[in-house]
C-alpha cells in the first residue's frame, strides 16, 4: 500500500477529456518466437487491434510486461521477431500517442542505458543497417490520466506482490531456469500471479483496497484477469492481457467513457476467419464513478 503511494507522488500527468482517445492494454509477453512465446498465438488479433487504434486516432498506452525479458536473455531477438508488430507501434510513437510502462517480466526497462542500447535502433537485416525504432524512448512505471479534476492512477500492478518487485531477480532466476522447462510437462509457474489464483486474489485485494481508501481510480493488469466494476462499486479495473486463450482484451477510454473490449477470431458465412472486436461490458461514462460531479469547466 505505501509502495502504491509513493509511487502516485512522482507519477507523471497525462491531461484527457472528452475529445481523448485511450486504449490500453498489456501483457502481451512478447518473445522470441520459440515454444516459450505466449504472444505467438494472438499476434494476428494484436497487430489487428493496433492498426484498428492506429486509424481510430487512440493512444495506446502499454500497461507493463509487453515483452518477456525473464524468459529471453537476448532482447534484441523480441524485436527481431516480431519487427512487424514494433513498426505498428512505431507509428504511435511518431505520432507522439505511445506510452510504455514496465511490469514485473520487463522490469530492467527502467535501466535507460538498456533502453538506448536495446530500442532506441533496431537491425534492418534488407539493408543491413540501424534504423530508429523509438530514439529517446522512456518507459515509466506508472501514469495519471487527469479528467477534469479527477485522477485514473495507471501501473502494471506487480508492485503490490512482494515475490514480483521486491524479489523480481529471484523470480526471474526461477521463471527464466526451472519453471520454464517445467512447463512444458504440465506444471504453472507459482511465481505468476496469472496462473497462480490465491496470488492473484492476493493482489487483487489490495490493488482494491488501495482504491477504495484513496477514492481513487486506478487501472492495473499483471493478473491477466479483466476487471470492470459496477458504477458505484469501486473505481479498481483490469485490462486483462494479450495472451488469453480466446483473445486480446483492452480497457478503452472514449468520449468521456470507459468500456471492456475483447480482439477475437469469428467464421464468417463465408467461411472466412476475420478478427472482431466485442464489446465485453457496457459503455459507462467516467462520471458515474464518482460520487461528486466532475465539473468539465475546470480545464478551461
Amino acid at each position: 500500500m505505501s509502495k502504491i503511494d509513493k509511487i502516485y507522488k512522482k507519477s507523471k500527468r497525462m491531461e484527457i477529456s472528452d475529445q481523448s482517445r485511450i486504449v490500453i492494454m498489456s501483457d502481451c509477453h512478447r518473445g522470441a518466437g520459440d515454444n516459450y512465446d505466449n504472444f505467438v498465438k494472438n499476434k494476428n488479433i494484436y497487430a489487428a487491434a493496433l492498426d484498428y487504434y492506429y486509424k481510430e486516432n487512440y493512444t495506446y498506452i502499454e500497461l507493463g510486461d509487453g515483452d518477456d525479458m525473464w524468459e529471453v536473455t537476448n532482447y534484441k531477438d523480441i524485436i527481431q521477431e516480431h519487427l512487424d508488430i514494433f513498426k505498428i507501434l512505431k507509428k504511435f510513437f511518431v505520432d507522439n500517442r505511445f506510452i510504455m510502462l514496465y511490469g514485473n517480466h520487463d522490469i530492467c526497462k527502467k535501466n535507460k542505458k538498456l533502453i538506448k542500447e536495446v530500442f532506441f535502433k533496431y537491425y534492418d537485416k534488407l539493408t543491413r543497417k540501424e534504423r530508429d525504432l523509438f530514439p529517446n524512448l522512456e518507459v515509466l512505471e506508472s501514469i495519471i490520466l487527469e479528467y477534469y479534476g479527477h485522477e485514473i492512477l495507471l501501473l502494471h500492478g506487480h508492485q503490490v506482490d512482494f515475490l514480483n518487485s521486491s524479489l523480481w531477480r529471484a523470480a526471474r532466476f526461477l521463471v527464466r531456469y526451472i519453471w520454464r522447462p517445467l512447463e512444458n510437462f504440465g506444471f504453472k509457474d507459482p511465481t505468476s500471479a496469472a496462473k497462480n489464483y490465491r496470488g492473484s486474489k492476493k493482489c487483487q485485494k489490495k490493488l482494491l483496497k488501495w482504491s477504495k481508501k484513496k477514492k481513487k481510480m486506478l487501472i492495473t493488469g499483471h493478473t491477466h484477469k479483466p476487471m470492470f466494476p459496477c458504477a458505484g462499486d469501486n473505481l479498481y479495473f483490469n485490462d486483462g492481457a494479450c495472451i488469453h486463450p480466446n483473445g486480446v482484451t483492452a480497457l478503452e477510454i472514449i468520449n468521456g467513457s470507459i468500456t471492456l473490449v475483447r480482439w477475437e477470431l469469428s467464421l464468417k458465412k463465408e467461411q472466412i476467419i476475420a478478427v472482431r472486436r466485442r464489446q465485453i461490458e457496457t459503455i459507462e461514462p467516467l462520471t458515474k464513478f464518482y460520487q461528486d460531479k466532475i465539473d468539465k469547466n475546470c480545464l478551461k
